[in-house]
């Protein structure tokens, strides 16, 4: 009767363990599934839209201040990891919900994780620049032409690309490097960006003081109407990017704080990356939002001033 008896709780264990793997692997198909669906519609978008803010800026003469033409920089980052980071994506996905494991195995070591890595200390490294920028033209006005210029704005965004290039190629051939180049570079980006911000953030208050209590020239009143405008446009774009980032900051902390187990979840930190790609998504429709003139490039159509509804021929000024 004792041998009956284990053997029903043995079939019974048995069937649940059964149960709960078949749960688990139906959770992961669900998964994958909506990461699939998600990915590969964010990214036709995410390339479109970003490729517009560049022909934007690029092609038209009142729209190249230094602020857009930052912003028309980042936003080749964020075409970048609409071309390689999210299709990658989107194979690795699928190969691992067909079973085929190795190929899955491939494409994320070689492809998916340097690309990601690549665009998105990149795009970092951009953030800081836009940020030095908007702190050089409210905090040291006077230096502005002179240490904000075209040239050098191109030398830094091609030292960022060699940068991100060079860390693509180290994540591929010697992942532990990663340690002594990401490991030094992402903090100090963080830390220059917050500290940036603090000071920006109480030299606006002084401004908008002075020109309540002081007789302002309208003149300088507009000017800093126009920087505080860009520096608005700059701080959505940096909470946009911590807003993403939220998830695969917990997982970070998950491997560095003993009792959290979320780096063993597949889930949590797969549905982090696909956070993370969507940043580059965000991006553009953040500068159309803020720019009207963008917009107009953009849309076929546009409203005047006059209410008429006239054609826009973008890209053709």
């Amino acid at each position: 009767m004792e041998n009956f008896s284990r053997e029903i709780n043995l079939n019974q264990l048995s069937r649940n363990a059964s149960d709960e793997a078949l749960h688990l692997h139906l959770t992961e198909l669900v998964a994958l599934v909506i990461q699939i669906i998600i990915t590969t519609a964010a990214c036709p978008f995410t390339i479109l839209l970003n490729i517009l803010v560049i022909l934007a800026v690029t092609k038209t003469p009142r729209l190249q201040s230094k602020p857009n033409i930052m912003l028309a920089c980042l936003a080749a980052t964020d075409a970048f990891i609409g071309l390689t980071a999210q299709p990658s994506s989107v194979l690795d996905e699928l190969f691992r919900l067909i079973d085929l494991k190795s190929l899955a195995l491939i494409i994320r070591d070689y492809i998916h994780s340097g690309a990601l890595l690549a665009g998105m200390t990149n795009s970092l490294l951009h953030l800081m620049l836009v940020t030095f920028e908007r702190l050089v033209a409210i905090k040291f006005t006077t230096h502005h032409p002179f240490l904000i210029t075209e040239k050098y704005i191109k030398i830094s965004v091609a030292i960022f690309w060699i940068i991100a290039l060079c860390i693509w190629a180290l994540r591929c051939a010697a992942p532990f490097a990663m340690v002594f180049t990401v490991g030094p570079l992402v903090p100090s980006c963080i830390i220059f960006i917050t500290i940036s911000y603090v000071i920006l953030y109480r030299e606006t208050l002084r401004h908008r003081k002075r020109i309540k209590t002081e007789q302002i020239p309208q003149q300088e009143v507009e000017m800093f109407l126009k920087e505080n405008k860009a520096l608005k446009t700059a701080v959505y774009v940096v909470g946009s990017l911590v807003l993403c980032f939220i998830p695969s900051s917990i997982v970070f902390l998950s491997y560095v704080v003993e009792g959290l187990s979320l780096n063993n979840s597949v889930y949590f930190l797969s549905f982090s990356r696909v956070l993370m790609m969507l940043n580059s998504l965000l991006n553009p429709l953040i500068y159309f939002w803020r720019d009207k003139e963008m917009r107009k490039l953009v849309s076929p159509y546009h409203r005047s001033r006059d209410g008429i509804v006239v054609r826009t021929l973008a890209f053709h000024q």
